[in-house]
């Protein structure tokens, strides 16, 4: 019987395809501190007084009880928007960074992010273009974003990472990348 495979070798990266799979998120909902309601109310203030056409806020209290079911750990918002994921998840004790296009914002999410005292790094910049390094990603972006956010993920975050990426306001969904051998025929 002949032998029908390649004699050739396959490098280790040619062998594996990353790709999405779901994972669990488990909301910790319940009680919050006061400090993070207050937070969230003035970073909601200021985000309305930004001129910026597609800054639409995240839904916090949802992060928050997402991050609360999650290890402390590195975490980087995609499109940081005035700051307020950043301070929730500084608020649990995340090393925390956003990347934020527009500049304006990214501007006020520092101010705010310093005059409540809370250690995060706002980069300004295209999320797909800023290089970051981080466990949880973020991303709440418009639906015809979804796909590139999703393949960028795959691309560029470590496998132990996880993506919590929002289909919508009350509509966050946890991901993370699963590697399979490829076939060979």
């Amino acid at each position: 019987m002949a032998n029908t495979k390649s004699s050739k070798p396959v490098l280790e990266s040619e062998s594996r395809h990353r790709r999405l799979r779901a994972c669990r998120i488990t909301l910790r909902e319940g009680a919050e501190p006061e400090s993070l309601a207050d937070f969230i109310a003035d970073g909601l203030r200021r985000g309305k007084a930004i001129d910026c056409f597609d800054y639409v806020p995240s839904n916090a209290r949802m992060l928050y009880a997402a991050l609360r079911g999650m290890r402390v750990r590195r975490f980087c918002e995609w499109g940081s928007g005035i700051g307020i994921g950043l301070g929730v998840a500084a608020m649990l004790g995340f090393e925390t960074c956003g990347i934020e296009i527009h500049p304006e914002l990214a501007e006020a999410s520092r101010r705010l992010l310093a005059d409540y005292r809370l250690p995060a790094t706002v980069i300004t910049g295209s999320y797909f273009d800023v290089p970051s390094a981080a466990d949880i990603y973020f991303n709440y972006s418009w639906p015809s974003q979804w796909v590139r956010v999703e393949e960028h993920f795959v691309a560029v975050a470590p496998r132990s990472a996880r993506l919590l990426i929002c289909y919508g306001a009350d509509d966050t969904r946890c991901k993370r990348i699963v590697e399979s051998r490829s076939e060979e025929h």
